[in-house]
């Protein structure tokens, strides 16, 4: 089933774009919820009409989206965590843990536009990307520390492992002949 969105949707898109979904997620969820609208040809005709002013909001979101990102040039993260004797952190870091540290210097994003790979469980620094609108993305640099503040970054340790080959003195007869007699 083709619709249209009539709201931002994180894993659809954007108002005003349409979408083909299932047409049991589009009737039993995202209609109902008046995230969406099925296409017929009178909500097409409604969508050109509104469609001057859902660029007017998108030009706005991207402006917005710009000018925080500007502000989260200068932003950089240390976070103090808890260390294991391993240099391993008790628990790790998350999307959570990042959004909350961003609010306490005044920048709201959702928890979802936080992009990590996987969670931190290490001491170190780490570029973390944010993506604030479609194009719009803000790296911020993380700093995992250990609670007395000290940044440990663990070196890669490298073991050399010597084996000793000698060789075999004998013949296969005698060798077959000494198991023999074991």
């Amino acid at each position: 089933m083709e619709i249209i969105l009539q709201k931002d949707y994180t894993s659809l898109g954007y108002e005003g774009d349409i979408c083909k979904v299932k047409d049991g997620y589009a009737r039993n969820y995202l209609i109902p919820k008046k995230i969406a609208v099925e296409k017929t040809r009178a909500a097409l005709n409604t969508l050109t009409l509104m469609q001057k002013s859902i660029e007017k909001k998108r030009a706005k979101r991207k402006l917005n989206a710009i000018e925080l990102k500007e502000k989260m040039n200068d932003i950089s993260i240390e976070l103090k965590m808890k260390v294991a004797d391993n240099h391993k952190l008790y628990g790790s870091v998350t999307q959570q843990t990042i959004l909350d540290a961003l609010k306490e210097q005044g920048i709201e994003v959702h928890k979802k536009d936080i992009h990590l790979e996987k969670h931190i469980k290490d001491l170190g620094k780490y570029t973390v990307e944010v993506k604030l609108y479609h194009d719009v993305i803000a790296p911020i640099n993380v700093f995992v520390t250990n609670i007395d503040g000290e940044i440990e970054v663990v070196a890669e340790k490298t073991e050399e492992v010597a084996i000793e080959i000698t060789p075999v003195v004998g013949t296969v007869e005698s060798t077959e002949a000494e198991i023999k007699e074991d």
